[in-house]
């Protein structure tokens, strides 16, 4: 661990830094230039809106969560928009999946990531006491009780934002009607060791996997024994100095966003990797919920279905056909078991030539 010397702020949510690139693969030739272009969707984004209010809300164990509403007000139908990650935080472009003048716009920043706090780029042991999937769905509980919200009309998420969704769906079937899955994520073992472990990923992308691994080789002491645990071996690091943490960080988030799009923007990378409030929580919560089946018992998202179809949801499932992040067998798996359990309301639909990213079309 010596191999990178300690020089950085202990803060170091605010600033800007040169992205780490060390460790990147380079994207794949793109002569149709659909990085640098906007990408086509069967019908475009909403147009961009500011949030009506904003705040954070108190949740217990030291935690203070960001939420935002724009849109309509009280009594509109209301939206819940989930991110990914886990640690990856909203955006302004989360609220334009939704029609501002149908819905209530909840978008909100999970314990320890963005706009919460403590952000794990200020107070890394803070952000990650008591940050795990029940504290996660009771957050979002406390937060449509604050809001005054009977019910979500719709719950939307994508990656862990759809295990999230899920998750939350089980253990509070009346908080919601319907729920919009994008990128399934079920916490399979095998679905965590093909994404970080067993070089599945080297299938469609060997220079992203080859990055990935170097970068542990590259600062390891024992590298026979951390080969056995990768994801071990970068919770190791992201415990360590701040720069071997940023290190750390930019390399395991450079290696998925690098596999995340089926035509790869850099200068993207880049914005991610320039920010640590953005770039620490990414990795260290990723890293932490990976190692621990996501604080799941092995196989729950598929054994508490049948509360998702007693409580009558309607599910829209949708995986992109070239998502290397999110195998698309985990979305075929909800779908069946869904429908084996007597669910009559519930889609899937695969897109082909899409990826992993919502960006994708």
């Amino acid at each position: 661990m010596s191999k990178l010397s300690s020089s950085l702020s202990s803060r170091l949510s605010g600033q800007t830094l040169a992205a780490d690139l060390s460790y990147i693969a380079q994207p794949a030739s793109d002569f149709a230039e659909q990085s640098s272009s906007s990408p086509s969707y069967p019908r475009t984004l909403y147009p961009p809106i500011e949030p009506n209010k904003s705040g954070h809300l108190e949740v217990g164990d030291g935690h203070n969560v960001y939420w935002e509403e724009s849109g309509q007000g009280a009594g509109a139908p209301a939206a819940l928009f989930l991110h990914g990650g886990p640690g990856g935080g909203c955006s302004p472009r989360s609220r334009r999946f939704f029609d501002p003048t149908h819905y209530r716009i909840v978008c909100l920043d999970q314990r320890g990531c963005g706009r919460s706090t403590p952000n794990a780029a200020d107070d890394w042991s803070a952000s990650i006491y008591e940050n795990n999937t029940s504290k996660l769905v009771s957050d979002l509980e406390k937060i449509r009780v604050f809001l005054g919200i009977a019910r979500w009309s719709i719950v939307v998420g994508g990656s862990w934002g759809s295990t999230l969704a899920l998750a939350y769906a089980e253990t509070h079937p009346a908080a919601m009607s319907d729920i919009l899955l994008r990128g399934v994520f079920l916490f399979s073992p095998d679905e965590v060791d093909y994404l970080f472990q067993n070089g599945g990923t080297s299938g469609q992308n060997p220079e992203a996997w080859e990055q990935y691994t170097r970068f542990i080789e590259d600062t390891s002491d024992n590298i026979a024994a951390e080969r056995t645990n990768f994801l071990g071996a970068y919770f190791k690091r992201l415990k360590g100095t701040d720069e071997m943490r940023k290190a750390a960080a930019s390399a395991f988030v450079g290696y998925e966003l690098s596999i995340s799009k089926a035509f790869v923007d850099l200068d993207v990378i880049k914005d991610t990797l320039q920010e640590p409030g953005r770039l620490i929580p990414f990795a260290l919560f990723e890293v932490v919920y990976m190692l621990n089946n996501g604080f799941m018992r092995r196989g729950q998202i598929l054994d508490e279905c049948h509360h998702i179809v007693n409580a009558g949801h309607r599910v829209s499932i949708v995986h992109g056909r070239a998502d290397y992040v999110c195998q698309p067998k985990a979305a075929h798996q909800l779908y069946k078991a869904l429908r084996k359990a007597g669910h009559t309301q519930v889609a899937l639909e695969f897109v082909a030539g899409a990826g992993h990213s919502d960006t994708e079309p």
